[in-house]
């Protein structure tokens, strides 16, 4: 028998007292330790260690009075009512704990009712359903929520400060902005307002924050912190030494687009931990219609900035939750979630995770409708197309020899070729390889620009987003417009825009004005909204990731988009290349991924098959 047991009430861990032979069995769980001192094992205090161990001792767990009152409180406090609202789209009088806003979508209500009983949570909600009203309103709700602080990508900044006005007067947005002394003059400011909400771009967190500590990465110290920190290193380069925002009293931590913080290894992740773990935060929202970008691996991270001690260790939660398989170089890849603890792992997840899919809570949205054009490449172009494929070099028309050192670079420059022709020059530094670097251009001819053009013409004057990875491609179907187009106006965003540039362009496709918007998807993928007025996205190149693409197509597939009949989202491919053969069905193997997650089908029931559909529209263009 196996007992388990608390110290004291006020201690922050699960005493367990098995013997010897279960030494093994209460390793594998995420946050365990053995006391040498003691002489005894210790989990974390959480809902996630008692339900691990009851699914690995059973019935023959023994739980002591503290721990089962302890359970019962949590079960009954946060568990239970989650659990029972995540599902809804509509508030019941039993479940609401005060009035809501009457201008909020009923689901908005349940979002509101299900951030403010559970804590701490993800809201996955699909784009376009307006996460960031409801975070509002759960604000305004609560007591002692303010002063808040929302971490986001540097394009939404703009749209949380003109939100807070209409749906939290109260409130006083503060947006870090300008050079280092401008933010620093704003943070002060923010700190003498009791409702601040200070709004800061994810990549300027570590700049003024200390670093979380994550597995044996070291952490640079200076010699005020530490006596054997590196001499001469100042307190502004020193990685734990408190900075402006640790300390500062935050009592909500907003992180939006909240799967950019997937990688625990990246600094300005660990940042978002420092401040979202500071002793005055109680509560913690993470908000994404992407939760993970590859595979169940990418949730850890987001989970144990919103509730550390329920995801304590990467490690063995991945050893526990993920099923793994050998790849091709002999490492363990994630390819899904373990069928033996997906219970287990549903358990401890869903208490914070409420998602809703636009089929259940806006059937007015128009149908999406997905076509694929395949292109031949040009004589020149596949020549040097299946040479660098064979042979990982190719010699181009210009007497320039291309090269790929690694496979890596090979997969990227085959996708370039598969979209257009290049040039290169080659330029005086050396690579790792001691080989000369060389820059990349893409160039004309590229039959997907021709094909592009038959689009259009057959579209006739239909407004259209067009898309792409490479900003090159981009700029070579802008030079297209100039070039034969140039009675139709377009505009821009991509990295070279700056956000007038950017709001300019989505204004005048607004008015009518612009027959196109070309954007890349990374500068067009997060925090753009007002590109609904078209109905068609033209895909010139896709991105490899699936986090790129589901946020991209959310431009156009969104709130405000009822005015049309339906959605196009046209695909330009060309024949026989990386793009058929390995990057569409990557694409629809990381969409089977993210279901694991989301579980839109189970959501939805019987009442459609949008998804089936739209699953076998793109399993049907990635096997063609």
């Amino acid at each position: 028998m196996t007992k388990i047991f608390l110290v004291d009430d006020d201690d922050d861990a699960i005493v367990v007292d098995a013997t010897w032979h279960a030494k093994e069995l209460v390793k594998s769980i995420p946050g365990s330790r053995w006391d040498n001192i003691a002489r005894r094992w210790t989990v974390k205090k959480s809902w996630a260690s008692v339900v691990q161990l009851r699914a690995i001792f059973g019935a023959d767990l023994e739980v002591e009075k503290s721990v089962s009152n302890w359970a019962w409180a949590e079960y009954n406090e946060r568990i239970e009512p989650a659990n029972n609202l995540r599902e809804l789209i509509a508030v019941t009088p039993e479940l609401t704990h005060d009035s809501h806003n009457e201008k909020l979508f009923p689901f908005q209500q349940v979002d509101v009712e299900f951030m403010y009983r559970s804590g701490s949570c993800l809201i996955g909600n699909e784009l376009g359903l307006g996460k960031t009203v409801s975070t509002l309103e759960t604000l305004k709700s609560l007591e002692h929520a303010m002063p808040a602080l929302v971490i986001c990508p540097n394009s939404v900044k703009a749209g949380w400060a003109k939100q807070i006005p209409v749906w939290f007067p109260e409130a006083t947005p503060y947006v870090m902005s300008g050079s280092a002394t401008q933010r620093r003059k704003t943070l002060a400011a923010a700190h003498t307002d009791p409702n601040a909400i200070v709004i800061i771009n994810i990549e300027s967190v570590r700049s003024f924050s200390r670093l979380s500590g994550f597995g044996s990465i070291r952490l640079n110290k200076c010699t005020k912190c530490d006596k054997n920190g590196t001499p001469g290193l100042t307190e502004t380069r020193c990685e734990v030494h408190p900075k402006e925002l640790n300390g500062f009293g935050f009592k909500t931590v907003i992180v939006d687009e909240a799967h950019r913080t997937k990688d625990p290894n990246a600094k300005q992740t660990r940042a978002c931990w420092a401040v979202a773990h500071d002793t005055s935060v109680t509560r913690r929202y993470a908000l994404t219609g992407t939760p993970i970008a590859n595979h169940v691996g990418d949730l850890w991270s987001v989970m144990h900035m919103l509730a550390p001690h329920e995801w304590p260790t990467k490690s063995k939660a991945i050893d526990r939750y993920a099923l793994q398989s050998w790849n091709a170089f002999g490492g363990l890849d994630v390819v899904g979630i373990n069928p033996m603890h997906k219970t287990e792992f549903y358990k401890i997840l869903d208490p914070r995770f409420r998602r809703v899919v636009k089929a259940q809570v806006l059937p007015q949205l128009p149908k999406k409708i997905r076509t694929v054009r395949w292109v031949e490449m040009g004589t020149k172009q596949a020549k040097a197309y299946k040479e660098l494929e064979a042979q990982m070099a190719t010699l181009l028309a210009s007497g320039e020899v291309l090269t790929t050192p690694n496979n890596l670079t090979k997969a990227t420059r085959l996708l370039q070729l598969a979209s257009s022709y290049a040039d290169i020059k080659m330029l005086d530094e050396l690579d790792q390889y001691g080989i000369p670097k060389m820059q990349v251009t893409l160039t004309e001819p590229s039959p997907k620009l021709d094909a592009l053009e038959d689009i259009l013409d057959e579209l006739g004057d239909t407004p259209v987003i067009i898309a792409a990875m490479s900003r090159q491609l981009i700029d070579l179907a802008a030079a297209r417009f100039k070039k034969n187009r140039k009675h139709e106006r377009i505009g821009l965003i991509t990295g070279k825009q700056d956000e007038y540039e950017r709001q300019q362009a989505i204004t005048e496709l607004n008015r009518g004005e612009l027959r196109a918007v070309l954007m890349t998807a990374a500068a067009g993928g997060t925090g753009v909204d007002g590109l609904q007025y078209a109905n068609t996205m033209i895909w010139l190149q896709r991105p490899w990731s699936l986090v790129d693409n589901v946020q991209a197509e959310g431009r156009i597939d969104r709130i405000g988009s009822e005015r049309h009949e339906s959605i196009h989202m046209i695909d330009i491919i060309a024949q026989d290349t990386i793009e058929e053969r390995t990057q569409w069905p990557r694409l629809a193997e990381k969409l089977e991924r993210l279901e694991e997650i989301n579980r839109d089908r189970a959501r939805v029931g019987h009442t459609t098959n949008a998804f089936d559909l739209e699953e076998a529209q793109i399993l049907k263009s990635a096997l063609l």
